[in-house]
């Protein structure tokens, strides 16, 4: 890390949840510093770590909503929201019953994708083909 700005910004953030949330926040708008949100992520989990409740309706959002190539993970956001909530969010409070209601959708949608894969190998067995080859190339039924 050769930016002694971002040095500095580390140092702090190690020791303060507060100085860690808003590191992670530079870092997911690119303000001062080099955009990164994987670094960003991990910033602000440490801030969350440590009792930071902005930090933790912060992560519970984007769990929630999905942040660029990472899709929602609606388990993740109610873990989130719910301690952001237990610091006295409301908002994070409000949020949670969609986090609920994202996470139910999320378990259908993968039984029916499991009940599909389970089924893929045989559904096509029954039926027949249109075209087969014989003594003369290819011909209709």
């Amino acid at each position: 890390m050769a930016d002694p700005r971002m040095r500095a910004l580390t140092e702090v953030a190690e020791r303060n949840p507060s100085a860690a949330y808003d590191l992670g926040l530079r870092l997911l708008r690119g303000d001062g510093v080099e955009r990164n949100s994987y670094q960003a992520l991990e910033w602000l989990r440490k801030a969350g770590d440590n009792g930071h409740t902005q930090a933790q309706l912060a992560l519970g959002r984007i769990y929630l909503m999905g942040f660029e190539e990472m899709g929602s993970d609606p388990a993740e956001a109610q873990a989130w929201l719910t301690r952001a909530a237990a610091g006295g969010s409301k908002e994070a409070r409000d949020l949670i019953p969609q986090a609920q209601a994202a996470k139910k959708d999320e378990q259908s949608l993968y039984r029916v994708r499991e009940a599909y894969r389970k089924s893929w190998n045989t559904w096509y067995t029954g039926y027949p083909y249109y075209w087969v080859w014989g003594p003369s190339g290819w011909y209709s039924r």
